[in-house]
């Protein structure tokens, strides 16, 4: 089969991109256009000019807005084609919409003679992707600037991967009337202090880390201040990153200034971040893409947009992946109402779905890093080539949208109820325990504990334990501790007491 559109132009021009998820081709089997989960197929006699500006016309009519490709393919693509095309057709749209991006991309003008006419065109399809809630007008070509971000950092979404139900708002509204249901206002502060430590622990949890009592209150502390209104900037995520690292040696004065990488257990590189000198452009892009309340306002797409661009742009050497995580809430709690002075444990979800989790990044990672050419050095990988920064710039995050609305659903109906249903659990049988016993509270706590997560039994081990305890007192101890919690009242995210 025959490619076309964006397939073409990439095999043609030999351009250095990720590789289409579903490139398109022309087969002799399908009358119509068919969709598949690997390949958009289409008849023989599709209408389409065998040149580098038809094939780019035929992939904007057909295939959507693929910023990375139409970048690179503006390296090889003569202007005065883009013109010539203009001054014969100046009412085409997809014409219109190729001369804007390339103005747009190269940061060059085109010296037209026609006069484009007719209605303003959409630069991303509206019932396609998720665009800006206030586009610009480009009068020149008469084409709605509607993408969310810049040059610099432009995100795109289907809008295909935004559930309609439940929405974020349903969500976040849900988990208010949950916490407001907790009418002991010492129970409701020990539950959002709960869900602060739990997503402190769950978040180190990810990257394999149990952290000091000292780090893990400095992260409980940062998490208190998502949504501050400092706008988001190089000297303020260096201040995040230096609460989160792990030691003194560990904190960054600035954006890094060197290559980084990730590798698996036999030293292969899994990942390469954007070289230094790329990462700059893009997280000045991506800065201004999360400061920006104008363009993207849907609090989902640009939670998961800034939160997941991050991580992908990795600005440090350490620290990436918790405030990727922390990024998460400071972006909802700038841009939705979440519950008053709670969090919603999005990290402590994540952690029971490191799988999922691990696809989406790698979804991102595997790709843009079979762009780079190195060789494996004594201590660290030898560059010989990077790869363009247009790779990072123009990310494709539909699927961490998705990601990221589940994982905040499964919070909000799961794991807050369980963590108030642990609480209120512990509550009745520490008091029940405590009027029978004269038992040391870090005891009786650590005896709740050890009960309920072994489906009611101490076991023999444990039992050794509390060896000062009488036989007896203990199957008593089993039986309150068991008739304590209600059926469904399993343990805490992280197995922790709730003292």
């Amino acid at each position: 089969m025959a490619t076309i559109g964006y397939a073409r132009l990439v095999e043609q021009l030999a351009l250095r991109v990720r590789p289409l998820r579903t490139p398109a081709a022309i087969s002799a089997s399908v009358n119509r256009r068919v969709d598949t989960p690997t390949q958009v197929l289409f008849p023989r006699g599709v209408a389409i000019e065998d040149s580098i500006l038809g094939h780019l016309e035929f992939a904007l009519r057909h295939e959507g807005v693929n910023l990375e490709v139409i970048d690179a393919v503006y390296e090889h693509l003569l202007p005065q084609d883009l013109i010539g095309r203009l001054n014969a057709a100046p009412t085409g749209a997809h014409i219109r919409r190729a001369c804007f991006l390339w103005e747009w991309l190269t940061g060059q003008t085109l010296p037209i003679e026609a006069t484009p006419t007719g209605g303003y065109v959409e630069l991303f399809p509206s019932d396609k992707y998720v665009t800006a809630a206030n586009p610009r007008h480009n009068r020149k070509y008469r084409v709605r600037d509607n993408a969310l971000g810049t040059t610099d950092f432009c995100p795109t979404v289907l809008r295909s991967s935004v559930p309609l139900a439940p929405s974020l708002t349903d969500l976040l509204d849900q988990a208010r009337r949950t916490l407001a249901a907790v009418t002991d206002s010492s129970l409701y502060e020990r539950a959002v202090s709960y869900l602060y430590l739990s997503e402190t622990r769950s978040s180190f949890a990810i990257e394999n880390e149990r952290p000091s009592s000292d780090r893990q209150e400095r992260f409980v502390q940062l998490l208190r201040r998502a949504g501050e209104t400092t706008a988001v900037s190089e000297d303020w995520l260096v201040s995040l990153q230096n609460v989160v690292v792990r030691d003194a040696f560990s904190r960054e004065a600035s954006y890094r200034a060197r290559q980084n990488w990730l590798e698996d257990a036999s030293g292969r590189v899994t990942f390469f971040p954007p070289a230094p000198d790329e990462l700059q452009r893009a997280m000045a892009g991506w800065e201004a893409f999360t400061n920006d309340s104008q363009r993207c306002t849907d609090a989902l797409v640009k939670a998961a947009c800034s939160a997941f661009g991050f991580v992908y742009l990795h600005p440090f050497m350490d620290g990436n992946g918790r405030l990727h995580r922390f990024l998460i809430h400071h972006v909802l709690t700038h841009s939705a109402t979440l519950p008053n002075g709670a969090v919603v444990p999005v990290s402590a979800v994540i952690l029971k779905n490191i799988p999922d989790y691990l696809s989406v990044l790698t979804d991102f990672s595997r790709p843009v890093t079979q762009l780079w050419e190195y060789v494996r050095g004594e201590t660290e990988p030898i560059v010989t080539r990077a790869a363009p920064g247009r790779a990072y710039r123009f990310m494709e995050l539909s699927r961490e949208v998705s990601f990221l609305h589940n994982m905040i659903q499964r919070a909000v109906e799961d794991e807050i109820p369980r963590e108030l249903a642990w609480l209120r659990g512990y509550d009745r049988a520490f008091q029940q325990v405590e009027a029978e016993f004269d038992i040391p509270r870090s005891d009786l706590s650590a005896l709740i504990r050890m009960i309920h997560s072994n489906q009611g039994k101490l076991s023999a081990g444990k039992r050794k334990q509390f060896y000062y305890l009488p036989s007896a007192v203990i199957d008593r101890i089993e039986e309150l501790v068991t008739a304590a919690f209600q059926p469904g009242e399993g343990q805490p995210s992280d197995g922790e007491s709730g003292e």
